[in-house]
């Protein structure tokens, strides 16, 4: 089958940010191999962990989730209609508004840390002394909301500009700077665990200072310009304000998961943050990816009104990101001890600390392919321009999460607070799909179901055969021995299945099968 124009270009720019992806994300698990082996999964990794997320919970809210769903297809309009320029002032008008906004909470969240810090503990500590450098931490940490909310807007218009590979690859630079504290900073900084923040810092700076090198060579200058009464920028904030809404209700989730986590005691909040970044590896390699790429083609295609292509690339983004996600999520099921002694287990971390990260990977991973889908069908809706939708079934899901937290956590501890996360994620889609079907027209997606449940069950026999030759494998578990079992596991469990999909007549990344000569009604 000849592949057309659009669906190459499709291949290649994701090809490209899930390449860049990996390398980010490679250095995300390194980062936080890093930080488990200097400091283990116990207190002082719950503190830095617990307050990363105060201002992470900010910058999901500011930077990469509300405010690229409203920025980039207004920037992608207006570049389309007014050429490049416009679209920079744009940027300039709108970084003028939101500079000035989120100074300005840095401040008053620098200033309430205390408080907020209560919230996020209930006052509890295990470990005398906790929640004052949680404080600490806290406090130096708060700027990295203004540099990564920066990093955000100039991703953005990059790939609104098609340009994907070093936005994609930005986030590397955070990592970057995470580790060079935890490896080098931490030698001078009282506590040692206080140089986390500081590499969060340069890590921030990094992540805006590499796409803002690209901006400037593709012509892009900082200039002041007066956004506050402009209409462009005007529409960008109230698009912003249902999204902020849905991402506020995830972030009373995240808020949720790391009070209950941190009333368990010591090393809880920190396993589920170990098991939740191997998670988020398939999730910004293949779903973000896939995402960045299917926005701004698909606001191209709505601008242009073209239903059917913009269709046609939502079944091709799902069908990948499935392709690649239900393989893994099994094999995350199967072989979560491997896979996180692998990872994890050296220095401080030991083994029970593996095998408490490989529940929690265990129970996340049930949800992984929801999340998948999540992350590449929110973009159908911001290309339409309606970030409404996904913020109502977003508060949905988070109501239905906070109630089965509260019923797990009592049987199932911690992994209570994972299983919880994957089973609201499958409500959040079946809602995302049922308003998308009524309001966009038949996507395509049962039509699919047959190659959706033939993908699972060539994934349960291919991890099986992972699994057979790691149980048979005798080597030591644990050190150098425990890294070559995984590796050979997961490594005999992708050949096997690649070799089965391409014998069933898969013949491409994205696990389109070859026969299908054109596309499905409605694509």
């Amino acid at each position: 089958m000849t592949k057309s124009p659009s669906r190459s270009r499709f291949a290649r720019q994701t090809g490209t940010v899930a390449g860049a992806t990996v390398i980010s994300r490679v250095l995300g698990l390194v980062r936080e191999q890093v930080i488990a082996y200097i400091f283990g999964a116990g207190a002082m990794t719950d503190v830095f962990v617990a307050a990363f997320r105060i201002p992470n919970l900010l910058r999901d809210l500011f930077a990469e989730g509300a405010f690229s769903a409203a920025f980039v297809p207004s920037f992608t309009r207006v570049l389309t209609k007014d050429g490049k320029q416009a679209a920079f002032d744009l940027l300039n008008k709108v970084l003028s508004v939101f500079v000035v906004v989120l100074a300005l909470i840095c401040i008053l969240g620098m200033i309430f840390t205390p408080q907020i810090a209560q919230l996020l503990s209930g006052g509890v500590e295990d470990t005398p002394g906790k929640i004052e450098l949680l404080v600490v931490m806290a406090r130096w940490m708060f700027p990295f909301l203004l540099l990564v909310s920066l990093a955000a807007a100039f991703m953005g218009a990059l790939n609104a500009l098609n340009r994907f590979g070093i936005p994609a690859l930005a986030p590397a630079g955070f990592n970057v700077g995470v580790i060079f504290g935890a490896v080098v900073l931490s030698r001078y900084a009282h506590p040692p665990l206080l140089a986390l923040a500081w590499g969060v810092l340069i890590g921030g700076f990094l992540q805006w200072g590499i796409q803002a090198l690209l901006a400037h060579h593709l012509g892009y200058r900082i200039g002041l310009r007066w956004g506050w009464t402009d209409s462009e920028v005007g529409k960008i904030v109230r698009l912003m304000l249902p999204a902020l809404i849905g991402i506020a209700a995830i972030q009373v989730n995240v808020f949720a998961i790391t009070r209950f986590a941190w009333t368990i005691g010591d090393g809880p909040v920190a396993y589920l943050n170990f098991a939740y970044r191997i998670i988020f590896l398939p999730l910004g390699v293949f779903a973000v990816a896939t995402a960045t790429v299917g926005l701004p083609q698909m606001s191209s295609h709505v601008a242009a009104g073209n239903a059917d292509a913009m269709r046609h690339t939502y079944a091709q983004a799902v069908r990948t990101v499935l392709y690649l996600v239900i393989p893994t999520a099994v094999a995350f099921i199967v072989l979560a001890e491997p896979i996180c002694g692998a990872l994890y287990e050296r220095g401080r971390f030991d083994h029970d600390a593996t095998l408490a990260t490989a529940r929690a990977l265990q129970f996340y991973s049930i949800g992984l392919p929801t999340m998948a889908l999540i992350r590449v069908t929110a973009p159908l809706y911001y290309a339409h321009q309606d970030t409404r939708t996904p913020a109502l079934c977003g508060v949905a899901a988070v109501i239905a999460n906070l109630i089965m937290m509260y019923l797990l956590i009592g049987p199932l501890s911690f992994g209570g607070l994972a299983l919880s996360v994957a089973l609201s994620s499958v409500l959040q889609i079946t809602l995302l799909w049922i308003i998308a079907v009524r309001r966009f027209g038949q996507l395509a997606i049962l039509s699919h179901i047959g190659e959706f449940l033939l993908l699972a069950g060539v994934s349960m026999v291919s991890v099986g055969a992972g699994w057979l030759a790691w149980t048979q494998f005798d080597l030591p578990r644990a050190g150098k021995g425990q890294i070559v079992t995984a590796a050979v596991a997961i490594l005999i469990a992708a050949v096997v299945y690649l070799g089965i999909t391409w014998l069933v007549g898969y013949r491409d990344l994205g696990g389109i099968r070859r026969r299908r000569q054109t596309p499905p009604r409605g694509e």
